[in-house]
C-alpha cells in the first residue's frame, strides 16, 4: 500500500488528485509555515550573522507542530531565508563542536567564513 503524498499529481484516487496549480499552491503554503517558524526565532534573536542549528530548531520547534518537518528541511528553509550552511573544514561531516557535541552553522549570505576562533567570538561558546 501506497502513502498518500499531498503534492502527487497523478495519484490513483480522483477524489485525492488534484491540478497542478492545487499542489503548487499547497507547497507555496506548505514552506511558508516552515519559513514563518524560523524567521520567529531568528526575529527573537534579532537576526544574528551565525546561528547554531541545533539552537534555532529546538527554538523553531516551538511555533511549528511537526518537528521533523522543520529538520527536514531547514536547509532549504535557511537559503530562502537567506542564510547559508557554513562547512567545518576541519571535519569530515562539515559539524562544528563545542560542549562536546557536533552541529552545523548558519551565516548570511553575504558574510565571509571565519575560523574557529571567530565563530566562538560569534556564538559565544
Amino acid at each position: 500500500m501506497t502513502r498518500f503524498d499531498p503534492f502527487d499529481p497523478n495519484s490513483r484516487d480522483k477524489r485525492k488528485r488534484r491540478t497542478k496549480a492545487q499542489i503548487e499552491s499547497d507547497k507555496k503554503s506548505w514552506n511558508m509555515r516552515l519559513d514563518d517558524a524560523f524567521k520567529i526565532v531568528l526575529n527573537d534573536m534579532r537576526w544574528p550573522d551565525y546561528v547554531q542549528a541545533n539552537t534555532l530548531l529546538e527554538d523553531a520547534a516551538q511555533h511549528h507542530p511537526n518537528y521533523y518537518a522543520l529538520k527536514s528541511n531547514m536547509a532549504k528553509c535557511m537559503e530562502r531565508i537567506g542564510y547559508i550552511k557554513m562547512i567545518n573544514p576541519d571535519t569530515t561531516d562539515g559539524r562544528w563542536k563545542a560542549y562536546g557535541k557536533g552541529f552545523f552553522v548558519y551565516k548570511k549570505e553575504h558574510l565571509e567564513d571565519i575560523d574557529r576562533d571567530g565563530l566562538a567570538i560569534e556564538l559565544e561558546w
